[in-house]
């Protein structure tokens, strides 16, 4: 049990250990430092790499909080529900009060090294995660918690560079998420949740065009300054499906 006390632990033993953390490396983790090196509102770049590290863990201490409650509460609720974590073990509220309060004390350590303590719009975007996390974990519906999800990606992309980048490349970057990253993720949740008739969704030539779609809007925001974060998102999505479907399309020909 105590393998999940360190923030991301939680994350990483019950969704990245079994499943694509491909996809979170190169699409979410990658595209996000893609776009503080070249958009970060910091003095060099070596800051924005630290401010985007701690935004990360300041995100993934609250976000896990709200995996917990999903998978050892909500999930009993849940037709289909998934039951990960540490199901049944002995005093299981206690270690979770554990969990919870390491995480919180997390959260608030990365606050004040931030500088973000007294500042606003810090505690009103997080006050929205928990509100959108709290409202999924209550629903029933499957139908309705696909909308609910579409916001925790969302918020998943944004959290660790919404306070990093420039002030005015936010709408541009959370246009681009909101497009790319949230649309894909979001057949995937509804492919789990049975809710997605798609059996093609998998192969790499869909990947590899729904990721290049986007770039019909950089070509029209093309002349615009402050489409700068959409045009970096798109095109860097668009050139690793490239890459992927290329070295895919290479491996998997027979050799002559």
């Amino acid at each position: 049990m105590s393998f999940y006390l360190l923030p991301f632990s939680y994350f990483y033993q019950t969704r990245l250990k079994e499943g694509s953390i491909a996809f979170h490396v190169i699409f979410e983790w990658i595209a996000a430092l893609w776009l503080v090196v070249w958009i970060g509102d910091g003095v060099t770049v070596s800051q924005n790499i630290f401010a985007l590290f701690l935004n990360y863990i300041a995100f993934i201490s609250i976000y896990e909080i709200g995996y917990m409650a999903n998978d050892i509460y909500a999930a009993k609720y849940e037709k289909y529900g998934r039951h990960r974590g540490p199901q049944g073990a002995r005093n299981l509220n206690l270690w979770v009060c554990l969990w919870v309060v390491i995480r919180l004390a997390t959260f608030l350590a990365c606050t004040i090294v931030m500088n973000k303590f007294f500042d606003a719009s810090w505690w009103l975007f997080f006050f929205a995660l928990i509100l959108v996390f709290s409202l999924h974990n209550l629903l029933n519906d499957r139908e309705m918690k696909a909308a609910t999800f579409s916001w925790l990606a969302w918020f998943r992309f944004m959290a660790p560079v919404i306070f990093v980048i420039s002030k005015d490349q936010l709408m541009s970057v959370g246009l681009a998420v909101a497009f790319g990253y949230v649309a894909y993720r979001k057949l995937g949740y509804m492919d789990s949740k049975g809710l997605l008739l798609m059996p093609g969704r998998k192969r790499t030539r869909f990947r590899l065009f729904f990721f290049l779609s986007p770039m019909a809007g950089a070509v029209a925001l093309w002349p615009y300054g402050q489409a700068q974060g959409y045009l970096l998102l798109v095109v860097y999505w668009a050139a690793v499906s490239s890459v992927g479907a290329a070295l895919t399309y290479k491996f998997s020909r027979p050799s002559q």
